[in-house]
């Protein structure tokens, strides 16, 4: 590396408060930040093995280049679970995954392993089955621009529903709707206009689910359901929003205790068997409306 250039960076780097190491063997300039690590890290990245090197300090030094927009802070969640510092494990939170899984991936650094071991928390963290769609979770549309970003397949059907309908957010704190359009707006245009047209989809799909009442094998039941249906189902849809949220309204459906309400034991597993097939075929067109 000329020798002007390199003076030129070693003026503007400040060296990292932790990742600075007495016996540090290779340095690595991230920015304007300089960190003094072990040389082995370049053996796990191809990326790093190419850079050009220079000597500094005695030592032998390198520059990730600014195109590959590793960010300071990224590079220091990865040294953090490179040194067991802070490994990435299973009480990993989202924003530690996602700094090590955008720095190992092969758009900068390029390690497998490491990429391998983010992408799995991840898909911890979030919903993969019907079964865990209503779990609670965070940041889901920070996940869902990191997961459409880097194709982590496995969550994406479960946060594009999350995302669009706004299961993810806490209906206590009220605002709901703000921060659904603040969350929708800080979205790539392509992943936002996807989520209003999966909601559309899925509204469309569920009213007349909604709007028509259920009818039972025996007449006695089927009169129930016609003097109940408005109250007990449709008006508290309405409250809530669940028409926007049809997994979740029909799980409401489900855990109701109709048989406190005149239906007999047959007609309540018949219709439950029924409904939680209505939520088998919601999460299945799912997976066809979001690549549409």
């Amino acid at each position: 590396m000329p020798q002007k250039h390199t003076s030129n960076i070693l003026a503007s780097s400040r060296q990292h408060p932790a990742y600075w190491l007495d016996d540090g063997t290779l340095i690595v300039h991230v920015g304007d930040s300089a960190f003094k690590v072990y040389d082995t890290l370049p053996q796990q990245s191809t990326v790093l093995a190419s850079l050009p090197r220079w000597t500094e300090q005695d030592v032998p030094a390198i520059q990730i280049p600014d195109h590959l927009a590793v960010q300071r802070a990224d590079f220091e969640a990865l040294l953090d679970h490179l040194y067991n510092k802070i490994p990435i494990g299973d009480h990993t939170p989202f924003p530690r995954v996602a700094a090590v899984l955008r720095i190992s991936s092969e758009r900068q650094l390029n390690i497998p392993a490491i990429n391998a071991t983010a992408r799995k928390r991840l898909m911890e963290l979030y919903p993969q089955s019907l079964d865990d769609i209503t779990m609670h979770i965070d940041h889901a549309d920070l996940a869902l621009d990191l997961a459409v970003q880097y194709n982590v397949a496995p969550i994406l059907r479960g946060l594009y529903y999350q995302v669009a309908t706004g299961s993810h957010l806490d209906d206590d704190d009220g605002g709901v709707e703000e921060a659904q359009m603040n969350a929708l707006a800080h979205l790539p245009q392509e992943v936002s206009q996807r989520c209003t047209t999966l909601l559309d989809e899925l509204i469309a799909h569920f009213t007349p689910i909604l709007f028509t009442v259920a009818t039972a094998n025996h007449m006695a039941c089927t009169d129930v359901f016609a003097e109940l249906w408005m109250p007990l189902v449709i008006q508290p849809a309405i409250e809530n929003n669940g028409l926007s949220k049809p997994i979740e309204t029909l799980q409401a459906i489900i855990d109701m205790d109709w048989s406190s309400h005149g239906l007999c034991e047959e007609c309540v597993q018949d219709k439950r068997e029924e409904w939680k097939e209505e939520q088998r075929v919601v999460w299945n067109k799912l997976g066809d409306w979001i690549v549409e």
